[in-house]
């Protein structure tokens, strides 16, 4: 178990855009699921509005508390929220933690939905939390389960497509021609051959590059950058792309891909680098490697 647990898993938190795509769906998921379905006995006359209403905004509280804690989260613990090192394990404390806040905000909501004296007891503070939990990890664990099958399965098979087309002999020949990197300074720009580079990797304003030098050995070029300029100098080199929001790739040296359920991970000819590759340009690298 403490295996699985630790095995990587993608992260959908990093941007607000992908947070409120989460929420949006989740609150209206909440919502048919309550009105449909009725899990639970309700005591209709103690509703102060219709159940048609009081489903929604339970959908609604949902939707609030999932963007108004992942938001935090980012911001409070960054270091923590982060796609390097997200696992299953941290993917199932969160939705823990996210029901339990669920099922206290729940709990807080009664005040306006039911007209019950006791509405502020702690029986009802434990049955809110329980009846979050007994409903919500039991849809959260078979998500969290069926997504990581599916995705690792995905990953396997493509990391052995992948592996054959490298193996096989390629009638493209390995780039001899100058390139020229040009950064808003001028005494950072590089000159290598496209057969010399390896990878380039960004870091924070400046961008490190991997680089043979004139000795034959492998170094490393740190210049004042981004990486979105160097990628547009590098688009009419076909075997040289963006593979991860902080990567860029020259595929004629990789040597072997290796996939799980967050991404891949290619390695290159006499190294020990590791280059990740994100699952959203998993479609470039796929068509790429087969040209």
């Amino acid at each position: 178990m403490k295996d699985w647990l630790s095995q990587p898993y993608p992260f959908y938190y990093s941007s607000i855009k992908s947070i409120l795509g989460i929420a949006v769906i989740l609150t209206v998921a909440v919502f048919l699921f309550n009105y449909i379905i009725e899990p639970f006995s309700y005591n209709f006359d103690e509703h102060r509005f219709s159940f048609f209403v009081i489903s929604l905004l339970n959908g609604l509280l949902v939707g609030i508390v999932i963007t108004a804690f992942l938001f935090l989260s980012r911001i409070t613990v960054s270091t923590y929220f982060r796609e390097e090192g997200w696992t299953i394990g941290k993917e199932i404390t969160l939705w823990a933690t996210l029901l339990l806040l669920i099922g206290i905000a729940n709990f807080f909501l009664r005040e306006l939905i039911y007209d019950n004296p006791n509405n502020s007891s702690l029986r009802y503070l434990v049955t809110e939390i329980v009846n979050t939990f007994i409903i919500g990890s039991f849809f959260a664990l078979i998500a969290v389960m069926a997504n990581y099958i599916y995705l690792l399965r995905t990953s396997t098979q493509n990391s052995l497509k992948w592996n054959e087309l490298i193996k096989t002999p390629s009638n493209a020949k390995r780039g001899k021609s100058q390139i020229t990197i040009k950064a808003p300074s001028e005494q950072d720009t590089l000159v290598f051959r496209s057969s010399d580079f390896f990878f380039a990797k960004s870091d924070g304003n400046y961008v490190e590059f991997m680089i043979v030098n004139e000795n034959g050995d492998i170094s490393r070029k740190i210049i004042r950058n981004t990486l979105s300029n160097v990628e547009e100098q590098f688009l009419n080199y076909k075997h040289i792309l963006k593979v991860h929001r902080s990567f860029i790739v020259n595929l004629q040296h990789v040597k072997s891909v290796k996939g799980n359920a967050q991404g891949y991970k290619l390695t290159l000819d006499s190294t020990d680098f590791r280059v990740p590759v994100s699952r959203t340009y998993v479609p470039v690298l796929d068509k790429a490697m087969q040209q």
